[in-house]
């Protein structure tokens, strides 16, 4: 097995999402006892890219169909750990690189094909994915993907769902692994990131309405480890690009969460 942790991270092309990017970073490599080789994955305008030219226009956020490329990207080698970009490392990912795998599995979650937090066996994938291509110029693959997968259940290996908590559930925050601040409508770097984004002219893309986290502990938490990321060197001007990169996506007005502690419905 690798001795660097293959780390591929879906946000969005622009840095509209620049501090969620650099806590993750920080974070993921604070805590590491292995080296971290971080994939960006977003849109690209340069058709040599991986990520040139994916019909992206029914997907929720602008990397949601990327992670289905894992495995061709890697060549159909080795593993490769995935993760949406609204993420705080609290635990090394070094553990959850050397989880073994079972028999039959090509990818490992929390349950219920629930893999923004994954890892993937790349070779086993081979067989089952399909290509890039198709997946790219197919504007539902990753719906098509997402509720076809789950018919095959032997496909899928639970891990702890600690490598992926979303929002906090009703945990203390000692026992998190992997904090996922999932609901959209509560991520706690939109107040850095929209005023940072309005004074270029630009827009995040969620477009729906941004609302206080149901924890203030897990909004304090973010705050604190974007203070450490900051005085450790990191901004989020490394991760915009120098010029707008146009894309499309389903529009989230009117988004309710579907994490099991949603805001909009007072829970």
């Amino acid at each position: 097995m690798s001795e660097t942790i293959e780390l591929f991270v879906g946000c969005a092309p622009n840095g509209e999402d620049a501090e969620s990017q650099m806590v993750l970073e920080y974070t993921a490599r604070k805590h590491s006892s292995l080296p971290i080789n971080i994939h960006w994955m977003k849109h690209s305008t340069d058709p040599k890219s991986f990520w040139y030219g994916w019909k992206s226009e029914t997907w929720a956020t602008p990397f949601s169909g990327f992670r289905w490329g894992i495995p061709e990207f890697c060549g159909f080698k080795g593993q490769a750990i995935y993760m949406d970009s609204d993420m705080i490392i609290m635990h090394d990912l070094a553990e959850l690189w050397n989880e073994p795998w079972n028999d039959t599995a090509i990818i490992m979650g929390k349950g219920g094909w629930r893999f923004c937090v994954s890892k993937w066996n790349c070779e086993r994938a081979k067989n089952v994915i399909p290509s890039v291509d198709q997946i790219r110029n197919t504007p539902y693959a990753h719906q098509q993907l997402a509720h076809g997968l789950p018919q095959h259940p032997h496909l899928e290996q639970i891990f702890d769902r600690q490598w992926n908590n979303f929002d906090g559930e009703n945990d203390e925050l000692d026992n998190i692994k992997i904090l996922h601040y999932t609901d959209m409508s509560t991520q706690m770097h939109a107040k850095y990131a929209v005023p940072r984004l309005e004074a270029k002219g630009w827009k995040h893309w969620f477009d729906g309405e941004f609302r206080e986290h149901r924890r203030q502990d897990v909004q304090d938490l973010f705050d604190k480890v974007y203070a450490e990321a900051l005085d450790a060197g990191y901004v989020p001007q490394q991760y915009e690009s120098k010029q707008w990169i146009p894309y499309q996506k389903e529009s989230q007005k009117g988004y309710r969460a579907s994490n099991g502690f949603d805001v909009t419905r007072g829970e």
